[in-house]
């Protein structure tokens, strides 16, 4: 089939991930790493050097060289960037059904009533506990909790598989057939228990089939880590939030203390900014959406009796639609930790965000204020994108630019890039922004996809640049100015 430049780019913006692998199924690596001379955690070239006469880093470097290799890293959060898609499908189908009178087929069917066996066991909303006012949930979702259900409720479930054996999105079978075979999301949430992994809010509350903003927190007591997942695009909703390229220079910046470099004037996208500072429906403060995710991520960093001085990292990650989320609340977190604020108190000095396929969020400006936050050791940012995608670039070009709103000129990217090749090693570069046009072909669509993006990360050719830590991958790919 042959698309056409704007259907290119629209169908990959609305493309949902069509593959499911565990987002826990990777096991913990430990590698030898440098010793680290310099005291904000880069070695003394001569740019890095020029650069720390400007700023010195807040980051523990100690911590530093004892941080996961990217091979690690990078694997896991793809698998949790890809499991908010899935798992937002599995408990939508709950929702949407249960209780309900439903037909065997469409005309002369049986009818019966839809009733799920224990669905409190993922959505822990629905429980008798008290409600914390940072969470949705109740209670947490446990890896087993989930496995318990799907042995359940398998007749009411269709999860399509394709022919490389990867699960599609999850469907209601209205022909309610019972299953004795394992779904893969079972196999996959037995890896997620032996990383003694916890989901301790995902809301998706007010997301509808259409779209809108779905986030999971995952505490990971294996790895010592805390997770910020946001879901890509789903539907039109997404769609329209998506080429909303008008630039918002108030929602992130609405004080001088949040402007640290100056003579600027740092816009960023205004659908995706929309979606995390919207009032959050139902909240009883009254809070923003990204006021409440902090909260809650703070509170855990605070109270979690599993978390409280045991050194968690808080990564912040995403796919698509997820991925521009994930750039924009990772650099708020930072912004507010470099101000002291209290709402950011018990977070750790460095948030990191990995994103896949990620669209620009932000001008020129934007990205000065960005990389002032790099240069204190408050902000990482590993950017992985496909060779032939063109949702992560700029410049948008006809007749696709023709269903955006604004100047995608004005846009750049920022932190590290991995530009990832089918057939060749990985490029590594800092920012490295892409334009449309030389991103642009007929394998666009495909080229966006999680299942192309899995298959391009498992490169064996990759694998020596994946010994690095974050911390090395900035060393040596830039120095923050370029």
């Amino acid at each position: 089939m042959k698309y056409s430049s704007i259907s290119i780019l629209c169908a990959a913006l609305t493309a949902s991930a069509s593959a499911f692998v565990s987002p826990f199924s990777v096991a913990k690596r430990t590698v030898a790493v440098a010793p680290i001379a310099h005291e904000n955690g880069f070695r003394p070239t001569t740019t890095a050097a020029a650069a720390n006469q400007q700023c010195r880093s807040n980051y523990s470097f100690l911590k530093a060289a004892q941080e996961d290799s990217l091979d690690v890293v990078i694997h896991d959060l793809l698998k949790i960037s890809d499991f908010v898609y899935q798992f937002a499908n599995v408990r939508r189908i709950v929702k949407e059904n249960d209780g309900k009178q439903r037909s065997t087929s469409r005309w002369f069917g049986k009818k019966y009533t839809v009733a799920f066996d224990t669905p409190a066991l993922i959505r822990t909303q629905d429980g008798a506990q008290e409600q914390s006012k940072d969470k949705l949930l109740k209670y947490v979702i446990t890896p087993d909790a989930i496995k318990e259900f799907m042995e359940l409720n398998r007749k009411w479930y269709k999860e399509p598989v394709d022919e490389d054996g990867n699960a599609g999105d999850w469907e209601f079978d209205k022909t309610v057939t019972e299953k004795n075979e394992s779904f893969l999301l079972e196999a996959a949430v037995e890896e997620a228990a032996k990383d003694n992994m916890k989901i301790v809010d995902y809301d998706d509350e007010f997301c509808k089939g259409k779209g809108g903003l779905v986030y999971g927190v995952v505490v990971n007591l294996t790895r010592k880590w805390i997770t910020v997942a946001f879901r890509g695009t789903i539907g039109s909703t997404d769609l329209m939030a998506d080429r909303d390229f008008r630039l918002d220079h108030e929602s992130l910046f609405d004080s001088e203390d949040d402007i640290f470099v100056s003579g600027g004037k740092p816009g960023t996208h205004m659908g995706f900014t929309t979606y995390l500072c919207d009032e959050k429906k139902g909240d009883q403060d009254g809070r923003k959406c990204l006021d409440r995710i902090l909260s809650c991520v703070n509170e855990e960093f605070k109270s979690n009796p599993d978390v409280v001085g045991k050194d968690f990292d808080l990564y912040v990650t995403g796919h698509s639609l997820g991925g521009g989320l994930a750039n924009l609340f990772s650099f708020k977190a930072a912004q507010l930790k470099a101000n002291n604020d209290e709402s950011v108190k018990y977070l750790p000095e460095k948030i990191t965000a990995l994103t896949y396929a990620s669209p620009c969020v932000g001008n020129d400006d934007y990205n000065k204020e960005f990389q002032y936050l790099e240069k204190k050791g408050n902000l990482r940012h590993i950017r992985i994108a496909n060779e032939g995608d063109v949702v992560p670039t700029n410049n948008i070009i006809p007749p696709a630019s023709l269903a955006i709103k604004g100047n995608t000129k004005l846009y750049t990217q920022n932190g590290v890039n991995l530009h990832l090749h089918a057939d060749k090693e990985v490029e590594v570069d800092y920012r490295a922004t892409k334009s449309c046009w030389s991103q642009t072909s007929l394998s666009s669509l495909d080229n966006h996809m999680v299942t192309e993006y899995y298959k391009r990360v498992e490169l064996l050719a990759n694998k020596k640049v994946y010994q690095q830590t974050v911390e090395e991958l900035y060393n040596a790919a830039g120095d923050f100015t370029n």
